[in-house]
């Protein structure tokens, strides 16, 4: 009677240990995600900072940028093919949202004017004596034309800290042919829209932060 209990639990031992090699054996046959991580682009990447100016103000610039308009919040790189919808491509995106991306360019391209005695962005502790504000509110690859066009529109803001009073406020938009018909020429379209609205945008700013 024994030796029956012992057989049947002998053979239980080896049919657990036969189902776990089993399931191990399945494991290593399943198929493997193949595909190729997608493709990472910077934004902000070869951008000249504006001229220097020739008079430093000695105050403190507070550059902050906010999170970008739905659609745009995330690293996905968006085009649209029709107005009123909006796509992304699937196998490349940005290294971090444009936001992100945008608020160091900002900071160097402030910085290399010489008009301030420092240029921060949050979370620093210093206190500024004045801020600049960048709304991202489109960051898109176009093909209703051919070739395919880049819109990048932001909203800025000038703010004395001090008394909190809006000195100054502007909308710019820049538009950008891409030299390909992809995401690759997207990236490169978006780097010279950076470029075109810092142009407009530090200048913009000057105009009420150094006086």
């Amino acid at each position: 009677m024994t030796g029956g209990i012992e057989g049947r639990a002998v053979t239980g031992h080896w049919r657990e240990a036969w189902l776990v090699m089993l399931v191990i054996l399945t494991g290593c046959t399943l198929p493997q995600d193949q595909s190729s991580p997608p493709q990472t682009y910077l934004l902000g990447r070869g951008v000249v900072a504006p001229t220097p100016v020739r008079r430093p103000s000695g105050k403190i610039l507070l550059v902050t940028v906010s999170k970008e308009a739905p659609g745009f919040d995330s690293q996905r790189i968006a085009y649209t093919r029709e107005p009123l919808t909006l796509d992304y491509y699937h196998d490349s995106v940005w290294s971090d949202t444009p936001a992100k991306m945008l608020l160091p360019v900002l900071v160097q391209a402030f910085e290399a004017t010489g008009a301030f005695k420092a240029v921060v962005s949050p979370p620093s502790p210093v206190l500024a004596d004045l801020r600049v504000d960048v709304d991202v509110i489109r960051l898109q690859q176009e093909f209703m034309t051919r070739p395919s066009q880049v819109r990048l529109t932001a909203r800025i803001k000038v703010v004395e800290m001090k008394s909190r009073q809006v000195l100054g406020t502007q909308i710019f938009e820049a538009v950008e042919p891409a030299p390909s018909e992809n995401a690759h020429g997207g990236a490169q379209a978006a780097n010279a829209a950076v470029q075109k609205m810092l142009n407009g945008m530090v200048p913009f700013a000057l105009s009420y932060l150094v006086r």
